[in-house]
């Protein structure tokens, strides 16, 4: 065997039968079992696209220390006033998709409605509030999950992108530079773990399978890390206070710089093999679209 030990490079001897490294993600079989799919994978009928993120949360919430995490907001609450009158707030969404139906067409509210009624969805997002709507977090880490959770579609809209597969790029990526924007690196880095795990293996896979589409997901990546460092902290926003606000002026109010909109839900159906239709004929017309390029 080569040796690599003057590049700086040394085998450690174990007597474990099993895999152990200093990392407790990798030390993690069901991680890494959960993140080796997502990465290679193909999108397949058999198993929705989206599936992917359930043994990828799963373990990571229990690998996850939740203590220091909510120790760290704590002491991020304590340098960052605006920060700690958010979590002592801990205003929680109560609209109903009916009230949502009096705002104006082109409103972020109406966007969200005929979002809502043409999906046939339901407000609630967390799994706490869905088996019982009298939950409250009790925790700052809760309540942080609980709000990402109900305001993650308004990021959708405000990034310009539709709510299809590939969509799920930019509100991610705003997600994890924002949090880096606004927040100390530790913090940041806590809250953006669970972003990275899910939306990286999808741009590895994008390569590996469906480079016709790469065009696109760079071009969102550069959108979402783009808009999250130029954006004020909006995943504190109030969304109720702005749904009579055309989209540019939501953006206005919340830093978000002016953007124009784009559609891949065409090139979506031909990343998630969704159709028969989905050919490279169909990828090639559909990126030209998305980047409004001539054909």
């Amino acid at each position: 065997m080569d040796d690599f030990s003057r590049l700086g490079v040394n085998e450690v001897a174990t007597g474990n039968s099993t895999l152990i490294s200093s990392s407790k993600y990798l030390n993690d079989p069901r991680l890494r079992d959960a993140m080796a799919t997502a990465i290679l994978r193909r999108n397949g009928r058999e198993r929705r696209v989206g599936w992917d993120s359930t043994p990828i949360v799963r373990a990571y919430r229990e690998l996850r220390d939740a203590r220091a995490i909510n120790a760290l907001i704590a002491a991020e609450r304590q340098r960052n006033p605006e920060l700690d009158a958010w979590f002592a707030a801990r205003h929680i969404s109560t609209f109903k998709r009916a009230d949502l139906a009096r705002f104006p067409e082109g409103t972020l509210g109406w966007i969200f409605h005929r979002y809502l009624t043409d999906n046939d969805f339901d407000i609630e997002l967390d799994p706490n509030l869905r088996r019982d709507p009298s939950w409250r977090p009790q925790t700052d880490l809760e309540y942080f999950e609980l709000r990402s959770a109900q305001t993650h579609d308004f990021e959708h809209i405000l990034g310009g992108v539709g709510f299809d597969f590939l969509g799920e790029v930019v509100p991610f990526w705003m997600r994890m530079e924002n949090y880096f924007a606004h927040l100390s690196p530790d913090l940041a880095g806590e809250l953006a773990v669970v972003y990275g795990l899910l939306i990286l293996p999808m741009q590895t896979r994008t390569v590996l399978h469906y480079p016709r589409a790469w065009t696109v997901v760079s071009r969102y990546i550069e959108r979402g890390i783009a808009l999250g460092r130029a954006a004020g902290p909006f995943f504190m926003a109030r969304y109720e206070d702005l749904f009579e606000l055309s989209v540019p002026e939501a953006r206005a109010k919340l830093g978000i710089p002016e953007i124009e909109e784009w559609d891949s839900s065409a090139l979506s159906d031909y990343w998630s093999e969704g159709a028969q239709a989905a050919s490279v004929k169909t990828a090639q017309i559909a990126t030209a679209r998305v980047l409004g390029a001539a054909e």
